[in-house]
Order: structure tokens, then sequence, then C-alpha cells
């Protein structure tokens, strides 16, 4: 299928190109387009081309790690059009995948990529630079009002339709992995975020782990304790990197920590999640990494569930609406209309600066996802 680019060059809009790949020929500006609200303020020129593009760069919806593994069908769609594919990274979560994508030219960190020097004959595809992304805020009444149910792979779908990418969301490509024996058979618990209020509260997860215990199952924590304070917690690992592990516990009982995997690198963390019989995860870049390896996964939400992805191999927990203090909070603050992330590798991650309004941790709405919830949607992947 022909790849088009709408090229973008921060908030200027300069033309639409398209390439005819395969003989299909370019056809005019997708009626799709035409029904987004905004489209209408950009320029588009419609041409052909008679040869494929010499390199293609693309940047993932956002700049976050989960953002980057839901845009891999369109990533190794395009790869497979044997055009050299450079990664454009918008932030360093998303540099330590590359090496395990197949295929892929290259990388180039967002701030080093001049779009104004790219050839004629060279694309740059920002799957930013969409209305389905700049038009309204994601779960905001605006959005849920124009397009009712959409989901992330929803959007991904429309950006993609448009540029012509062909890509398969429902049809996963896992990436290549190592087995790591010390995962086989083991529950994966991932509590960390870069957003704290997406935890789910510690007490809950030893809650879990005891239960699972109780029917023979083991389960290892994933993350870094010296940047998550939840997986210090867990753990027992302190900042500084002490050892920890299960704490003694009599039959029944909730150790005193739980044990921790370590994982160095961001392919170390793909390997243990790809050897795991199951993850129990929040709605982190590791989760969507878990659902893209086709693990069974147990994935916890807050009530803003544009992430959320179903699936066979999946059950999707959602808390409670949030208070209208953390609502407003988070409305006022997501960059939609932002397009680009050049200004250096300080990612703008507006959600690390702020936490939960309710001082009464048993109030949030990530502790009303209860135990006995996650405990009953592990058995339910099991069975």
């Amino acid at each position: 299928m022909p790849v088009g680019r709408p090229r973008y060059r921060s908030h200027k809009v300069h033309e639409r190109v398209g390439f005819d790949y395969f003989g299909l020929g370019w056809k005019d500006t997708p009626g799709l387009l035409r029904s987004f609200d905004g489209w209408s303020k950009f320029c588009i020129m419609n041409s052909a081309a008679s040869s494929p593009p010499r390199r293609i760069y693309f940047a993932a919806i956002a700049n976050g790690l989960g953002d980057l593994i839901v845009c891999l069908p369109a990533l190794q769609w395009l790869i497979a059009t044997a055009v050299p594919v450079v990664l454009v990274l918008r932030s360093p979560e998303q540099a330590g995948l590359s090496g395990r994508i197949e295929g892929l030219a290259g990388t180039i960190e967002e701030v080093d990529l001049d779009e104004d020097a790219l050839g004629a004959d060279e694309i740059y595809i920002n799957m930013r630079a969409h209305p389905l992304q700049a038009d309204y805020i994601w779960g905001s009444a605006e959005f849920e009002s124009k397009y009712p149910g959409y989901k992330i792979i929803d959007v991904l779908k429309g950006i993609s339709q448009d540029w012509r990418i062909g890509a398969d969301y429902e049809r996963l490509v896992p990436l290549p992995h190592k087995t790591v024996e010390a995962c086989r058979e083991k529950v994966l618990l991932i509590p960390g975020s870069a957003g704290r209020v997406k935890y789910w509260p510690a007490s809950h997860w030893f809650g879990l782990a005891k239960e699972l215990a109780r029917d023979g199952l083991d389960c290892l924590v994933l993350g870094q304790p010296e940047k998550c304070d939840i997986v210090a917690e867990l753990t027992g690992l302190a900042a500084a990197g002490l050892a920890g592990g299960a704490g003694a516990a009599t039959a029944g009982e909730a150790p005193a920590w739980l044990p921790h995997f370590a994982t160095p690198t961001l392919a170390d963390a793909m390997d243990a999640i790809s050897s795991a019989r199951l993850v129990v995860a929040v709605d982190t870049g590791l989760m969507h990494m878990a659902l893209h390896q086709g693990i069974a996964t147990v994935a916890l939400f807050r009530s803003n569930t544009m992430f959320l992805r179903p699936g066979p191999h999946c059950r999707n927990l959602v808390a409670p609406q949030c208070d209208p203090a953390c609502l407003r909070q988070e409305f006022s603050a997501v960059p939609n209309k932002m397009l680009n992330y050049n200004k250096g590798n300080e990612s703008y991650t507006y959600w690390k600066t702020w936490d939960c309004s309710l001082s009464n941790p048993a109030e949030r709405c990530m502790s009303r996802i209860s135990v006995g919830e996650v405990y009953e949607a592990v058995r339910d992947l099991l069975s």
C-alpha cells in the first residue's frame, strides 16, 4: 500500500506527498481526513512520485515507552516495505527498545532531526501531527462526544489509514527475546509508573501475592527500586540498591517483602516479561510490552481508559471515576496540541508533576480495585 506524508515543521504545515510502493497509485485526499474537525486549517497538496522514498523517519504518538510500543505495528509495517526506516526517539525511555526491532535502519533523537534538511525523497511520519491527536484531549468530554468509545488503537488505526499504513493492530508481531529461566512459570508484578496517580496500593500487591502463593504461584516484582518508591517498598530494596528478596513468612502469610527480579536495561525487562506465565501491571509501558509479546496480562487502569487494549489474553480492570480535583488537574495540563518534543531530552511528562488530591489513601480511585477482583482475573486467564 502507498504511504503519504503530511509534512509538518513544528506548528507550520507543508505539503503532503504520496509515494506509490506497489503500483497502486496515489488516491485523492482521504475522505476520513475531511471528516476531522480542524483538518481544514492544514494546507494539503497531493502529488505522486515514480519511485519509493529513500528513507522514512518515524516518530511515535508521544514520548513514553508505552506510546512507542502501541505504535509498533505501524513501524513494523513500514520496515516490511524494505524502505530504510529510522526511529525518531522522543525521549530516553524509548531508546532501549531499538536493538530488538528487526530491520530498523537506525535511530535519531528528535532534537537532532532537522525536518527542513530532509530531501524530497525522504518522509517524516509524525504520528502526533493529526487531528485525532491534536484537536481534543483524549478522554475529555469533547473527545468522547466526537469519537464515542475510541481507545488508543482506534486513534492509531485512523492515523495509520491517513498515512496509508496497512498495520494490523489486532495481530501483533512480538519482538525477538531471550528466554529467562528465572521468570518461567512466574507471575510478574509491575507496580511502578512515572505517574504516581496510576499506583495500586502496596498493601493490595502484598495481598495479591499472598492469594497467589496459596495457589502455588510464585511472584516476582519488576521495576527499578532506585527510581520508583512503590517498587522499593514492595521489595525491601533501598534507593541505594541493597540486597532484597522474599522475607521470612509462615505458610499462608504474606512475606515481609516480595522477591525482585533486576532488569538493568529495557531489553532485560522485555526478556523477563516475554518469559513469564502472566503479568499483572498498572497502566505503564511494560504493561503494553507484555500485551505486544502475547503474554497473559491483567491491566489496572484509572478511570481514563484511553490506553485500554482488549484482547483474548488480557483482562482490564478499571477504577471508579477520579475525584473532580484530579480530573481538573489532569485535563488542564495535557499537551495535545504540541506536535513535537524537540526541545531536548527533558521530556514533557506532565503526569510526573501531580498526585491524587485525596489525602486518605483508602479513598483514592485505584485503591478501589480490590485484591479479589485482580485475583479472579488472574485465575480466569490461567484457567
